[in-house]
């Protein structure tokens, strides 16, 4: 007892020997690709990735802590560089009307300067494609920028160029959250669900949210100030969008009893734009202005026709927003469903990222990473040497090494076999 009493009244310098000695890095948490006119200092990139670290102490590597595989502080610029970080060369796959991989027999099918391979013959025979040929554009990948960490409040190395803070207090985040027939299978079976036609039949969906208040919760801050909201589409027009909380939400048993006890049964159709911008404008205007903001969108399709209004409505928010709204997009995929090409545009201009998937597991899986960015994250500005033309969303498959001393973690941007199913992993880039 006398010892440990002893290392208490040591204070800080004994922490910091103690996190010296016995902190390890253990997985790296990618969020995935940012459009680079978002990220201040970052120039000449073609993308932004941005992720975070976390360690053996359930923490955030974190710039000015000591750690066993530096033998020193965490300094990015002195100890951690643009050649500390590394990808394997990638192939971009392109992405067809469907919102599937792009399928040919041979290269005149494809868009110009694409070839025409399988994923054998690309080397990722060990990953999980099907065996078609594949429209695919092979690139190098350089990281050009050192890495940049910002965290939301703090700023934890004032004196590096390196190491930013947003100033703010806390984190607001708004949901819209895609609830119409086809995620059950009721909307061809006379509203009666059916598994076998739903997009999203084991509800991971909800495992998702789960998973993202779980990353909120794994928290460097004492007491983290975060607040909620969450509004519903399923239906048409105005009428078809429900908010489950006037006011935002502050505590875990607001949001159990909101919102995850009380989820609507899916019904009706998708008035996605109308609720984007309910959520976008509750946002803007009644949550905490000294909380940085964060709008996620949740959908399994696209929206209902004949909307244009309502989305350019939910765009000219969007602009005006700016940076001030990180808008992140959670599209899933269903079999003849093709993808909403505005949804890409409109996460360029709100300064997130944008995620198109064809299995639903994938939301209990990637919630979490964002939740963890928002406290905190690492960029680094990146170029392509393949071009392929604009107007296209591409797949790029590839693998992210980030070194720390003598130690490192990695992300395979691939399809991989999880929970007897693939699920797929890579960073989708819109041109």
């Amino acid at each position: 007892m006398g010892a440990a009493m002893a290392l208490a009244l040591t204070g800080c310098d004994t922490t910091a020997e103690l996190t010296f000695q016995d902190e390890q890095l253990i997985e790296a948490i990618p969020q995935g690709l940012v459009s680079p006119e978002c990220v201040s200092g970052i120039t000449d990139a073609d993308s932004v990735f941005r992720w975070s670290v976390l360690t053996s102490f359930d923490a955030r590597l974190t710039p000015g802590r000591r750690y066993t595989a530096l033998n020193a502080a965490l300094e990015p610029g002195k100890n951690l560089t643009a050649e500390d970080i590394s990808f394997s060369d990638g192939w971009f796959f392109v992405v067809d009307t469907a919102g599937r991989d792009m399928t040919c027999t041979d290269a005149s099918q494809c868009p110009e300067g694409a070839s025409c391979l399988t994923a054998s013959a690309m080397g990722l025979a060990q990953y999980y494609y099907a065996p078609d040929s594949f429209c695919v554009y092979q690139t190098r990948i350089e990281a050009v920028s050192t890495p940049q960490f910002t965290h939301f409040g703090r700023n934890v190395q004032p004196n590096n160029p390196n190491v930013h803070a947003d100033g703010m207090d806390g984190r607001s985040v708004a949901f819209m959250l895609d609830n119409s027939a086809t995620l059950d299978g009721s909307a061809d079976n006379n509203g009666i669900p059916d598994p076998a036609k739903a997009t999203d039949p084991y509800e991971y969906r909800k495992v998702g949210l789960n998973q993202f208040m779980d990353g909120m919760a794994l928290s460097d801050e004492k007491s983290p100030r975060v607040e909620y909201s969450a509004h519903f589409a399923n239906g048409m027009g105005e009428s078809g969008v429900y908010d489950a909380s006037e006011a935002w939400i502050r505590t875990d048993a607001v949001w159990q009893s909101k919102v995850m006890s009380q989820y609507p049964t899916p019904s009706g159709y998708s008035p996605i734009w109308e609720a984007s911008a309910a959520a976008l404008q509750k946002l803007r205007d009644t949550a905490n202005v000294a909380y940085t903001h964060t709008m996620i969108a949740m959908t399994d399709g696209a929206p209902n026709d004949n909307t244009d209004d309502a989305h350019e409505s939910f765009r000219r928010l969007m602009t005006a927003m700016g940076r001030q709204a990180n808008l992140h997009w959670f599209d899933l995929e269903g079999a003849d469903k093709p993808p909403h090409a505005r949804y890409a545009e409109n996460v360029k201009l709100g300064c997130g990222t944008y995620y198109l998937f064809d299995n639903p597991v994938f939301f209990s899986k990637m919630l979490r990473n964002v939740a963890i960015n928002t406290e905190s994250h690492w960029d680094v500005g990146i170029k392509f040497t393949a071009k392929p033309p604009e107007g296209h969303i591409y797949r790029l498959a590839t693998t992210f090494v980030m070194k720390a001393g003598n130690s490192a973690v990695s992300f395979e941007a691939q399809r991989l076999s999880e929970q007897n199913s693939a699920i797929d992993y890579r960073l989708v880039w819109a041109r």
